[in-house]
């Protein structure tokens, strides 16, 4: 198991809702995130939308989510993980279905990894991470995120081919037009994919 930051297409990454001065970039950076000066914080109420992009498809074991203990009131309380889902907003989150949903204590905000469901994170090219709300309970109140990071394995084996789902995964992040997937029975699946390497 490694620390995945080398693998975080950080060019791709956003945040839906965050202070312009205080930016994703200084919670996934590994500089910025050392630094409890730097952190990433909402702009006009509790929630934010973390699109995070990965080079190549990866397998997430566990996050850490981190926040120094001058702002841990502040910190996340709940939140929703999507998986491959990099074009979600606010709105399509009501609809969406999660991989995972986690409500976290004031000690799990230290910088311990937190376990996910291992089998609903295999083939993740991006994930989106829903903070509903904070530890104040106050909806307006801005969220705190001084670290993330993610930890896990990556997949991409010299001479293994990607699965149909993974191309369309990567796709949906590189891809301006439309991918076109040919559905003819007689044609192998391993002859219309590229060898990954």
């Amino acid at each position: 198991m490694e620390d995945l930051y080398d693998h975080v297409e950080r060019k791709q990454c956003e945040c839906l809702n965050a202070d312009e001065s205080f930016p994703l970039s200084n919670a996934i950076d590994r500089e910025a995130r050392e630094d409890d000066e730097k952190f990433l914080k909402s702009d006009c109420d509790a929630q934010l939308l973390l699109h995070i992009a990965f080079q190549q498809i990866v397998k997430i074991h566990s996050i850490v989510i981190y926040t120094c203990q001058k702002h841990r009131a502040v910190g996340p309380k709940k939140i929703a993980l999507f998986v491959n889902k990099p074009h979600l907003d606010f709105s399509s989150c009501e609809s969406e279905k999660t991989s995972q949903e986690m409500e976290l204590t004031d000690d799990l905000l230290d910088g311990r990894p937190l376990e996910l469901k291992f089998t609903s994170f295999q083939n993740v090219s991006s994930l989106s991470i829903l903070v509903k709300g904070n530890m104040s309970g106050d909806e307006d109140e801005p969220t705190i995120i001084s670290k993330l990071s993610f930890l896990g394995f990556t997949t991409n084996i010299e001479g293994r081919k990607r699965t149909l789902e993974e191309q369309k995964a990567a796709c949906e992040l590189t891809c301006s037009t439309s991918c076109f997937y040919s559905t003819n029975p007689l044609t192998s699946l391993s002859d219309q994919l590229p060898a990954i390497g």
